[in-house]
């Protein structure tokens, strides 16, 4: 019988270390990443300004929050820590201050990064070809590429939460070093967006449960009480802001998503600006929160918990080959590899996937929860020809190939999949605002008070944006008219659609004398009004 090739998991030992500092080893993860790094560039450049989905939060919070700490001033965004735009402040001046730009390179290289260190990651749990085969499927992961060209927060946080795993899994720092340097990355984490608190646990957790330093109980609590210290001390800048500011280091607005997804009824199922601005009306903290009514927050919870975790594998996170194997491997490793290592991974995805249960579903929120199944999947496929070969099956030379068959479909899958999604992505871009702005421009207006759903023609008009009004007639929009100055009126498809009960604007030819008609788009509609 031959010997079965090294792709399988080999044991944890120094030569696996070894294996993934030679350099030689390094040469196709770097050019697996310089080639991502070169493709999402690729794709960034087809990508000048933001569509109407997740880059409306650049248009109405990072942006200008950048612009805020460029400044010296206090952030507005409630729902997230400074850290993004802050970050976003920064790389600007590489850009010549267009935030845009700066957020949408930040999150190519970051998307390159992450591959890299899904490499790094599952290479030392499982070995080099794992993590390679990590590395490969987590760049195609759904919705991955087009985050990678998004100027958010969602890949930049991934490459956070995928540093602080890799900082805190090495073998090659003292362990005071380790706690230390993972408790710096996971304060900007949580800085970043607060959902990072998951880390945070995780790793309270290898510390004091899991005991992955190996040492006795006092010992734990010593190293515990350093990796809280230093956190502490990471993130007090902003703690403290924050406490000055809005009355608690830890505020945030969060619990307004969680009650859209635990009060519906409230919310009229909805999840977006115009139920949490309602709801704000109604909760002032989490507190309020779950004592209005805690019976149903405790019975819809692992409810929504259940209906997430399956999420996870059917919806558009990942592909469902994906999913399927990821899960596999899951169970795999719980049985094969109980290393403190892979069990403090393991228990990661558990962590995250509890919090976010709090909270309506998005496939973003779970990139990491992604990234881990690809590492899993990738794990499963280079299991299969050895278990079937313990059941004394596929013993012929050739069937040597089947692990990389099996990993080539998920693969192919997987990247068929992601391609579809960036391409319609790239064909949603909003040429309307492009066309208005011109008009302005045109007009030599600046500084114009906008009303709009979404924020994007004043931002990128340099005007002030006004929310839309949640207003239930033409007679009601004309009375808040009354007590509100405003230069202009946007009505397009988004107005449309949260604004259904205006619906006459659309057509230009039915709107009241008191809105003048001053630029107009036929496809897609959009008229731009001037109140009388």
């Amino acid at each position: 019988m031959i010997d079965e090739p090294e792709i399988g998991p080999p044991s944890q030992s120094s030569s696996e270390t070894e294996a993934i500092t030679t350099p030689k080893r390094w040469l196709l993860p770097a050019l697996i990443c310089l080639a991502s790094l070169f493709v999402f560039s690729y794709y960034a450049r087809q990508h000048p300004y933001g569509t109407y989905t997740t880059e409306t939060d650049f248009y109405q919070y990072y942006g200008p929050d950048a612009e805020r700490i460029g400044a010296w001033q206090f952030p507005e965004n409630p729902y997230q820590g400074p850290g993004y735009p802050a970050v976003l402040a920064l790389v600007s001046k590489l850009t010549e201050g267009d935030l845009f730009s700066a957020g949408k390179w930040l999150s190519v290289l970051s998307a390159a990064m992450v591959g890299l260190l899904s490499f790094i990651l599952f290479a030392r749990l499982f070995g080099y070809w794992i993590g390679v085969g990590a590395q490969l499927t987590v760049l195609v992961v759904t919705e991955l590429p087009i985050f990678a060209i998004n100027p958010t927060t969602d890949i930049f946080f991934l490459v956070l939460c995928l540093a602080s795993m890799v900082v805190f899994t090495s073998d090659r720092l003292a362990a005071q070093s380790r706690v230390a340097l993972t408790a710096v990355v996971v304060g900007i984490t949580y800085l970043t967006r607060y959902n990072g608190v998951f880390l945070f646990v995780t790793c309270l957790f290898g510390i004091v449960l899991l005991n992955v330093f190996e040492r006795m109980w006092r010992a734990r609590l010593g190293i515990a009480a350093v990796f809280v210290a230093v956190f502490l001390v990471t993130a007090s800048p902003w703690l403290y802001a924050n406490y000055k500011h809005n009355g608690s280091p830890f505020y945030n607005a969060n619990y307004l998503n969680i009650a859209t997804e635990f009060y519906p009824d409230l919310a009229n199922e909805s999840v977006f600006q115009d139920s949490t601005r309602r709801l704000a009306e109604m909760f002032h903290s989490f507190g309020d929160v779950f004592r209005h009514d805690p019976d149903r927050m405790l019975k819809h919870y692992p409810e929504n918990l259940s209906d997430c975790l399956g999420k996870t594998i059917t919806l558009n996170l990942v592909s469902q080959w994906v999913g399927w194997l990821a899960i596999a491997g899951f169970a795999l490793a719980l049985i094969e590899r109980r290393s403190k290592s892979v069990t403090l991974v393991l228990t990661s995805i558990a962590f995250c996937l509890l919090l976010l249960a709090l909270t309506h579903w998005e496939d973003r929120y779970y990139f990491y929860v992604g990234v881990m199944y690809s590492g899993l999947a990738a794990y499963a496929c280079a299991r299969v020809l050895r278990i079937v070969r313990e059941r004394g099956w596929a013993r012929h030379r050739a069937f040597v190939a089947l692990p990389l068959i099996l990993f080539a479909v998920m693969w192919s899958m997987a990247f068929s999949k992601s391609r579809r999604e960036l391409t319609r992505f790239l064909g949603t871009h909003p040429t309307e605002i492009i066309a208005a702005c011109d008009y302005l421009k045109s007009e030599n207006v600046s500084g114009a008070r906008i009303v709009a759903r979404k924020p994007h023609l004043p931002a990128i008009c340099n005007g002030q944006w006004v929310y839309f009004p949640q207003v239930e007639s033409l007679d009601g929009l004309k009375v808040w008219l009354q007590d509100n100055q405003v230069d202009y009126i946007a009505f397009g498809i988004r107005e449309q659609q949260a604004r259904p009960q205006l619906s006459l604007l659309k057509n230009p030819a039915t709107a009241p004398p008191w809105l003048k008609p001053v630029w107009v788009s036929e496809k897609p509609p959009f008229v731009l009004y001037k109140p009388q």
